[in-house]
């Protein structure tokens, strides 16, 4: 019968962790978008909010022991614990959709790095604190004698590892994109919730099989192992400074999608349960700990190094998958299994030494889950730190190559501490020594490499030669920033991100460029030409810029959250952007959406050309939630211009986006360049009217003369050409859509749902031209 319920114990609380680590990877996806809207989409904001998330859990598993300590019942707790993980995940859910609003309140005019942390603090740290408590409460329930330690916590481990993994999963190829981010949130709370009903269920069952725990020693009094606690440490540290550079270079073959995001975050998290799992292993068991962690961090060394240089040849792997005559899902699935072989023998090694440092840190049972609370606290905040050294020192001021090469130093370094013998010593040094050596010579990340393959995969549609001439290129914020030219063209210069092209501008006549970009400023100007002040989201190629810049306008603020996308634009103009000089200008760098949001202002003009809309921060300002906000900071009479792109959406995201816009905007008309695959739409407060003598003598000045006879237009009409639909019709082709919001990520995540929509196709010009009527 004891074995029975000791059986019934082990297989409840592993059900209970992996369903609390399923929801902890949910939760942390979701704020950290929703979050992502309000306080910024940038770096530094996202790592806030994982700072913050991390903080909290660490908080939390430091303070279980106290806990404890003072309510005795580990069980009991636990089970409170997961239904107030649930219930104050959904209090602060309508606080969370509703944070834009309150911000846009603050008496100031910039929310600094403090001011964020704060809020993000405010928010976040009770739910984060109380799942940080959940694995050392469950080690309490589970683990009652000291024969049980190594086995029983490598196993809690690799359960809560597989939840996560499928939390990662779920939430960013199923939930979100089926029921957005609210409804993922509700799901995870259900998940809790779940948990404490089936923990109250069986709780006589789970507690009558534990004796009670005796009175806890004090933390002097427990035999602990402080060379299990620096292994926690290293380990802590390096595995998110890698992860964090590991995501930063991958991302440019997956996708800087929610899909790439999750993707990334399974394969790292998978190969910690393949290593928990051979931790609890027999065999694993009957060597000696110490050993287990010197040799353990040599190997996670060399693995670390084996990843770098496997990501270094990845390149000549992408190119030959790309040649392979497959189906998109054997490509694409082919590409994600040879990237987590790359990585498995190094995120395995993590998953093996956290149990068996947790195991060698104390082999007391008494303090048993007080300690692994204190450990796992250490192993987080040390996390902390190394994602903060890798995202805001090392790789913005090095590189991911640096980075990672730099790990797997520290890691083999860290292992002289289990060191004693003085001839073993010197055998050491010389090992480190070879290692330093081979970590130079042999094969190092080279993002050009990287850059060009992503470019033949993506070019081959169009009649470019491949090969490009690269003029910069430089690893930013955000991506792979770099300008190409090609033999066709060796004039233009193009703008890429992560091997995407974003802009081009013609050094050699400065009156080709993208029509629909200088549009996009040009029109507003045509609409309303008595505009003083205008905003732009992003800087590109500066062709916006430029229309607007040949204007009366007395300012012009423009957002661009890239920094390398400026310094590439600065090489081809000596040093400085083209509009330095005007001190009109202003440009600055942070997130749009934050920085309309904390504004005090009202602009007659609001632009935005935002990247690529399915992408990770471009698909937060496409939602109506966005459009909403512009309106709010648009003068009476002031226009909003939206830029779409034609390509590579389909029909129901294009819908989804025109809905959010005609949902927002009284008036809207729009323009479209069926050529460039390009889509303006432009909203006002007031009735939009086009006065053709104001018109005629805005298009002859002389600047912007020069570019529209260049495209064969001199006259309104020339111009009028390309109207395409007014918002009663524009309303009328998606009556029946669904607006992209914030809370769907409609733009993001439409490859979920491309096959699910009756009718749906790619074919977003055919689907334009069948409304568009001839008589204009």
């Amino acid at each position: 019968m004891r074995y029975y319920t000791s059986s019934l114990v082990d297989r409840s609380v592993s059900f209970f962790l992996l369903l609390s680590g399923a929801s902890a990877l949910m939760y942390q996806v979701v704020w950290v978008r929703l979050l992502g809207l309000s306080i910024g989409s940038t770096s530094v904001s996202i790592s806030i909010v994982l700072a913050v998330f991390f903080l909290g859990l660490g908080l939390g598993s430091y303070f279980t022991g106290g806990i404890i300590k003072k309510f005795k019942n580990p069980l009991k707790i636990y089970i409170a614990v997961e239904a107030g993980i649930a219930l104050s995940a959904v209090a602060i859910l309508p606080l969370l959709l509703k944070l834009d609003y309150f911000i846009s309140l603050l008496p100031i005019i910039e929310a600094g790095v403090w001011l964020k942390f704060f809020i993000v603090t405010l928010i976040l740290i009770i739910p984060t604190f109380l799942i940080g408590t959940t694995f050392a409460l469950l080690v309490a329930v589970a683990i009652h004698h000291e024969d049980e330690i190594g086995g029983k916590l490598a196993n809690l481990y690799a359960f809560n590892s597989l939840g996560a993994v499928i939390g990662a999963i779920s939430s960013g190829f199923f939930l979100i994109p089926q029921i957005g981010l609210d409804g993922t949130l509700y799901v995870a709370a259900l998940l809790n919730i779940l948990v404490a009903i089936t923990g109250t269920i069986l709780y006589k069952y789970l507690n009558n099989s534990s004796e009670e725990l005796p009175q806890q020693p004090s933390i002097e009094d427990v035999k602990t192992n402080q060379k299990a606690l620096f292994v926690l440490f290293v380990t802590g540290f390096t595995a998110l400074a890698t992860e964090v550079g590991w995501m930063k270079f991958l991302i440019v073959y997956t996708g800087n999608t929610i899909y790439g995001f999750s993707m990334i975050l399974a394969m790292f998290i998978a190969g910690i349960v393949i290593g928990s799992f051979v931790a609890k292993l027999k065999i694993i068991s009957k060597i000696d700990s110490e050993k287990l962690l010197f040799f353990g961090l040599v190997l996670l060394a060399v693995a670390l190094l084996v990843a770098r240089v496997g990501l270094g040849v990845f390149p000549e792997i992408y190119e030959q998958l790309n040649s392979l005559e497959v189906s998109e899902f054997v490509y694409r699935w082919s590409k994600y299994l040879a990237i987590f072989f790359i990585l498995l023998p190094a995120t395995a090694l993590f998953g093996m030494l956290f149990p068996i440092a947790l195991k060698y840190y104390s082999v007391n049972i008494d303090a048993l889950h007080a300690n692994v609370g204190r450990a796992y606290s250490l192993n987080i905040i040390a996390g902390i730190l190394g994602s903060i050294v890798a995202g805001f020192w090392i790789i913005p001021y090095f590189s991911t190559d640096i980075l990672l090469t730099f790990m797997a130093l520290f890691v083999l370094g860290s292992s002289f501490v289990f060191i004693k013998d003085k001839k073993i010593s010197f055998g050491w040094i010389g090992f480190l020594a070879i290692f330093a050596v081979l970590s130079y010579y042999l094969a190092h990340i080279d993002y050009r490499a990287i850059v060009n393959i992503v470019q033949q995969r993506d070019l081959k549609k169009h009649s470019y030669n491949t090969e490009s001439k690269i003029h910069y290129i430089k690893e930013g914020q955000t991506g792979i920033i770099g300008l190409h030219s090609y033999k066709e063209s060796p004039c233009v210069m193009r703008l890429f991100n992560n091997g995407m092209s974003e802009s081009w501008v013609d050094m050699c006549n400065r009156n080709n460029l993208l029509f629909s970009e200088f549009l996009l400023g040009e029109i507003p100007l045509l609409i309303n030409n008595s505009a003083k002040k205008a905003f732009v989201v992003g800087y590109g190629g500066g062709t916006t810029v430029r229309a607007l810049s040949m204007s009366d306008l007395e300012s012009i603020n423009i957002v661009e959250i890239e920094p390398a996308v400026l310094d590439a634009m600065r090489t081809l103009y000596e040093g400085k952007l083209p509009t330095e000089n005007d001190k009109r200008v202003n440009v600055k760098i942070n997130d749009a959406r934050n920085s309309l949001l904390m504004s005090k202002e009202n602009y007659d003009i609001i632009v935005s050309q935002p990247s690529h809309p399915w992408l990770s921060g471009a698909s937060n300002i496409m939602s109506r939630d966005f459009f909403e906000i512009a309106k709010l900071r648009l003068s009476q009479n002031g226009v909003y211009g939206q830029w779409v792109p034609l390509y590579y959406i389909d029909t129901a995201t294009l819908k989804g986006i025109i809905k959010a816009y005609t949902d927002t905007f009284e008036y809207v008309i729009s323009f479209v360049n069926f050529q460039t695959r390009e889509f303006l739409m432009f909203g006002s407060k007031q009735p939009m009217v086009f006065n053709y003598e104001t018109m005629q003598k805005q298009m002859l000045r002389p600047d912007a003369n020069a570019v529209f006879k260049h495209y064969n237009m001199t006259i309104p009409e020339d111009l009028m050409g390309s109207f395409a639909l007014s918002r009663e019709q524009l309303v009328e082709i998606c009556a029946n859509s669904m607006p992209a919001t914030d809370k769907n990520l409609l733009t993001e995540t439409f490859k979920s749902r491309y096959e699910q929509m009756e009718g749906n196709s790619f074919d977003t010009v055919g689907f334009l031209k069948k409304y568009i009527s001839n008589d204009k």
